[in-house]
């Protein structure tokens, strides 16, 4: 059988390129598509976890009066004073007020709102606000494969931002009391950069918390 230099070149051109589409090779292309795929099970974020009617107690833990007055400040709440008791100043102790409110949400705080963004100690729902997208803009760097527990693995190094997060998020009173918002705000401009383990699978690369399902 004969075979012209046309159909000759035609062939290695078609192994080139299935090489290049190999999804099991350690390259760029195929890492950022695997971190892609994990930070889409990660985005939209929930953030500001709490299950409404959310009841303050005077005690500001996790920041959580401070959070929701900020989010009633911006519509997404609505705010109820409860009860307010007046605490005289003592032992270098000022003196101060233990205001008990009560939130629920409005209409425009049940656009971001996620009956399910999480559970609490006991294992309940619990509720969250969520947004965001995060998008991989590089992969910087990837170790060479090695076995690991009987797995191929490489470690990852890549870049990704967090777009699609509402003005309300990005105000000075919930990005100081809300840390990871923070982050991902920063990230919009600066990029975020981390370093994960992927394991190679029959179907090519994961990201470890991907791996197995």
């Amino acid at each position: 059988m004969k075979i012209n230099n046309q159909t000759l070149l035609l062939c290695i051109g078609m192994l080139a390129l299935a090489g290049c589409n190999d999804p099991k090779k350690p390259s760029e292309s195929n890492f950022k598509a695997a971190a892609q795929e994990y930070l889409d099970t990660v985005y939209p974020a929930c953030y500001i976890k709490a299950n409404f009617p959310y009841k303050t107690d005077g005690v500001s833990f996790n920041n959580m009066p401070e959070i929701m007055q900020a989010l009633a400040e911006k519509g997404l709440l609505t705010e109820k004073e409860l009860s307010r008791k007046h605490i005289d100043a003592v032992w270098g102790i000022k003196a101060h007020d233990i205001v008990v409110n009560s939130y629920d949400l409005t209409v425009e705080g049940r656009k971001y709102y996620k009956q399910d963004a999480g559970t609490n100690m006991r294992g309940e729902n619990l509720g969250g606000f969520c947004f965001g997208k995060a998008t991989v803009t590089e992969v910087s760097n990837f170790t060479e494969p090695s076995d690991a527990m009987g797995q191929k693995i490489s470690r990852v190094s890549f870049v990704y931002k967090v777009s699609e997060i509402p003005d309300w998020a990005k105000s000075p009173e919930i990005l100081n009391a809300v840390r990871q918002i923070r982050k991902d705000v920063d990230s919009e401009q600066n990029g975020m950069k981390v370093t994960n383990v992927f394991l190679l699978t029959n179907k090519g690369w994961v990201h470890e918390k991907l791996f197995g399902k």
